[in-house]
This record gives structure tokens, C-alpha cells and sequence, in this order.
């Protein structure tokens, strides 16, 4: 026969009402008090019904994962949205835990489609995909005190959040280091966003490393393969920076970066060297492989998730914090070493 938590109370003489609180990490509860109710938890075997304990506070044992307003870019196709939804998947269910998506053209039909999903209690809180200025989606949850966590860097003051981040000013410092050791100073910073925080942040870390290393940093060049304009301006830094080598803000951007260069007469890497971000499967699927940094988009998915679990199901242990996974890089074929000419 299971053991309940009336053999438990009975056992170290408090109510079973003391042993549900030690179970919800109660404050009230004193040090003693909840050593003996574990104690006795162990010695008897007692096993807490978790969906039952839920139940009782109205959970739902879903979350909702928001993508970004798709109507932006295009971007809710980029692998990292894919992969890190699988991490937060695979965790889920071995936590017994169903995934909602929200998602959205707009961020009015965005916030209608999260508002409608909590409302109707589908779930429990939310994991933002994305931080931006300004988010009025994230302005919406933390309005109406539903619980979340961001992938993604804090880009407002005064934002009560849950950050799972990279540290991006240390990766745009690591990017430069990389490409410094290989005998490149003469780096272009290249990005097809501006509003998302990593972005400003990996720049932040490009600029500063560069001015500490003695070598002249550029302004980030905006590169928009649908925006001719944008084009000449790159192919015009290009010539009159003579860079030979760029850092770009993700894969998908680096390829056709690559096929850009290739398509004005420069070859990869023997004229310009190019070093991304992500290591995702796009990262080799044509020649030259990308060196591309692992940004461990499956651990920002699970940490993600894990901690989102943990304020859900106790309100009272909120944390305001930042969480960094680290980050590493994955050499490949489209740096060239320029230590090694002559040598």
C-alpha cells in the first residue's frame, strides 16, 4: 500500500496540513520541522503524486513557448528556433510537461494568441524566444503577473525577469581573440538585425576587443540580401577596409555572406576569412564548413524550461536573474590562418 502524507504526519506528529507546506517549501515552516517531515519521508518511503499536488493549485503541467512575430524577418525558419524548441521538448517530457506554441504575425496577434492560451488556462507560464526594446509582449506578462523566462539578453531597465542568456560581450571579444591569433586585425562586424540585445552586446564586445588589441574597429555593416543598397555598402567596406576577415551574427547570414563575397571575386578563405555564430547544420552544408561558435542552444533550452518549472511551482522563490551558459568554438575551414604565410 503507498504511503501517504497522513502516515507521514503521523509518523513525526505534526498535521498532514505541516507536511503539505514542507512539500511546497513553505517559509513558515521552521528548519526543524521540515528535517523531521523529510526524514520521515525517506525512512517510510513516501513518494510525493506531483500532478495531484498540482492539481490542488490549479496547474496545468503545460508551458507556452513564444516564437517572435514572424511577420519581422522570416526568422521563426532559423534553425535556432528549431533546435532550442526540441531541447525544451525533449526536457519537457522527461518531466512530464506538454509544450504549447504561440505564435503570431504581429505582436498584437501575438499577445491576443498568449492572452487566449493563459486565459483558458492551456498553461502555466511562458518561455520568450527573443528580447527586444520594448517588447509589448513581454510588457503584457509582466502586466497581467504571468510567470516567464527570456533566451535572451535584458534589454530594458527596470525588467523583473528571468534571463537564460549567452555572454555575448564576451563572445564578440572571443570572436576577435580567435581571429587576432590566426593574423587577422582588420575584422568587419556584420549583422542583419539591430534591435535584439545580443546584438548591440556581441558588437559592444567586437568594438572593445578590438580597441584593446591596437586594431580599428568598424561600425556594424547591415547586410540585407533582399536591399541592394545594403549590398554595395558591404562590398564598398570590404574594399576600402581591405578587411580580411568578418564576424557574423549567425550561420544562415554567414552563407550567404559567403556566397556574396564568392559572387564579387572574393574566395573564402584565401581572400576574406569569415567566422560565425550558432554551429548549427547550416554550418556545413556547402564548402568552405563555417568555424562557427556553439552557443549550447539545447542547455539555454532546458535551463530555460527547468527554471521556469521551478518559479511556476513555487511563486514565492522568484529570482530576478541572469543565467549564462557558456560558449564554445568549433574550428572549421572558412578562417584562413594568416600566421602560417611565409612561414
Amino acid at each position: 500500500m503507498a504511503v501517504t502524507i497522513k502516515d507521514v504526519a503521523k509518523a513525526v506528529g505534526v498535521s498532514p496540513s505541516t507536511v503539505s507546506r514542507v512539500l511546497s517549501n513553505k517559509s513558515s515552516i521552521s528548519d526543524q520541522t521540515k528535517q523531521k517531515v523529510l526524514s520521515a519521508m525517506k525512512e517510510l518511503g513516501y513518494v510525493p503524486n506531483v500532478s495531484a499536488q498540482n492539481l490542488v493549485r490549479g496547474l496545468t503541467d503545460s508551458v507556452g513557448v513564444i516564437f517572435p512575430p514572424m511577420a519581422k524577418d522570416g526568422r521563426i525558419e532559423q534553425q535556432f528556433y528549431m533546435q532550442i524548441l526540441s531541447a525544451i521538448n525533449s526536457e519537457a517530457k522527461s518531466k512530464g510537461i506538454t509544450v504549447a506554441i504561440a505564435t503570431g504575425q504581429t505582436n498584437d496577434e501575438l499577445i491576443d494568441n498568449v492572452a487566449l492560451m493563459y486565459n483558458q488556462r492551456r498553461v502555466d507560464g511562458f518561455i520568450l524566444l527573443y528580447s527586444v526594446i520594448n517588447d509589448p509582449v513581454k510588457r503584457y506578462l509582466s502586466q497581467n503577473h504571468i510567470t516567464y523566462s527570456v533566451v535572451g539578453s535584458p534589454v530594458d531597465q527596470n525588467t523583473a525577469a528571468l534571463y537564460i542568456d549567452t555572454d555575448n560581450q564576451l563572445l564578440g571579444a572571443n570572436m576577435v581573440d580567435h581571429l587576432f591569433s590566426k593574423g587577422h586585425q582588420r575584422i568587419l562586424f556584420v549583422t542583419d538585425k539591430t534591435s535584439e540585445g545580443f546584438v548591440e552586446q556581441r558588437y559592444t564586445g567586437y568594438f572593445l576587443q578590438m580597441r584593446k588589441l591596437g586594431a580599428i574597429p568598424h561600425e556594424a555593416v547591415l547586410f540585407n540580401r533582399k536591399d541592394p543598397e545594403t549590398l554595395d555598402a558591404f562590398y564598398e567596406k570590404l574594399i576600402n577596409t581591405k578587411a580580411t576577415a568578418v564576424i557574423v551574427i549567425e550561420d544562415i547570414l554567414a552563407l550567404r555572406v559567403m556566397q556574396y563575397c564568392q559572387l564579387v571575386g572574393y574566395q573564402v578563405p584565401d581572400d576574406i576569412s569569415i567566422l560565425s555564430i550558432n554551429n548549427s547544420a547550416f554550418a556545413e552544408i556547402i564548402h568552405p564548413y563555417l568555424s562557427s561558435y556553439d552557443v549550447s542552444i539545447e542547455d539555454l533550452g532546458r535551463v530555460a524550461l527547468n527554471e521556469l518549472i521551478k518559479q511556476i511551482r513555487d511563486p514565492d522563490q522568484k529570482r530576478y536573474v541572469r543565467i549564462m551558459v557558456p560558449h564554445h568554438l568549433v574550428a572549421r575551414e572558412s578562417v584562413r590562418d594568416l600566421t602560417k604565410i611565409n612561414h
